[in-house]
């Protein structure tokens, strides 16, 4: 089986190692011998065919004009990429794009984003700078580093991840209660910063079985090329969690 994972923008929505996500989810279907095209979007490019997984990555405010144009130029076309099954993963900036709308401050109209979920963010808040730990939505450890003054409305949208302890008590990105990120129907999105799969490899596995079941297939066992770059995830984390101090 062959997967196609595009990158949207990376010339605005590539900060801090963000695209990374997209080069996690390839290197581990290669691991388990899956052919996998890694194709680049840029803002005046044909979308071309229909890929099975569109990862998004962070951008800083300036960029969320340049971003929103694309966007909206090829709304039509990734709504129905999505309706037909593909699969999306956002971080920062091109996870606020992926919900509702985004605007830069609270003076400034809203863009409209693609709706894949209903977060409808603000850039401009109290920032939020450091390191933070938690559970999933299915109970297992995550970790990373947060770097985010967004204000955030996700309208009981289910969250990615519950953190241990309070991130930040006047940071207002939470999209519930003391949680972070959000996902759906074939959506995930995270304000975290950097290759937030890289250190969360269990939500890539999400993505990918996810992305399997539709072809009626299953993820299979860990090879021990997976084993080894989640145990150094694991490690990473568990450091995290006792800078933190988080049992």
């Amino acid at each position: 089986m062959s997967i196609t994972i595009v990158r949207l923008l990376p010339e605005v929505l590539g900060l801090n190692g963000s695209l990374g996500n997209a080069e996690v989810l390839a290197q581990r279907l290669r691991w388990w011998n899956f052919e996998v095209q890694v194709r680049d979007c840029h803002s005046a490019d044909v979308l071309g065919e229909r890929p099975d997984i569109v990862v998004l990555g962070h951008g800083t405010s300036s960029m969320l004009t340049p971003a929103a144009d694309a966007l909206e130029a090829w709304a039509d076309t990734l709504r129905d990429w999505h309706q037909q099954g593909t699969h999306f993963f956002g971080a920062g900036l091109g996870g606020d794009l992926l919900g509702e709308s985004v605007a830069l401050d609270a003076s400034t109209p809203a863009r409209v984003g693609l709706g894949f979920t209903p977060v409808r963010t603000t850039l401009r808040g109290v920032r939020a700078s450091l390191e933070v730990s938690g559970m999933d939505f299915m109970g297992r450890n995550v970790a990373g580093y947060l770097n985010d003054a967004a204000v955030r409305d996700a309208n009981g949208a289910d969250p990615l991840m519950t953190f241990l302890p309070v991130a930040k008590e006047d940071w207002a990105g939470n999209t519930g209660e003391n949680a972070e990120g959000v996902r759906g129907d074939r959506v995930w999105a995270t304000a975290i910063s950097g290759p937030f799969l890289a250190m969360n490899p269990c939500i890539a596995d999400d993505v990918l079985r996810s992305v399997l079941e539709q072809t009626d297939q299953v993820l299979p066992q860990a090879t021990s090329a997976h084993d080894t770059v989640d145990e150094s995830a694991e490690r990473a984390r568990t450091w995290i969690r006792s800078r933190l101090h988080v049992r």
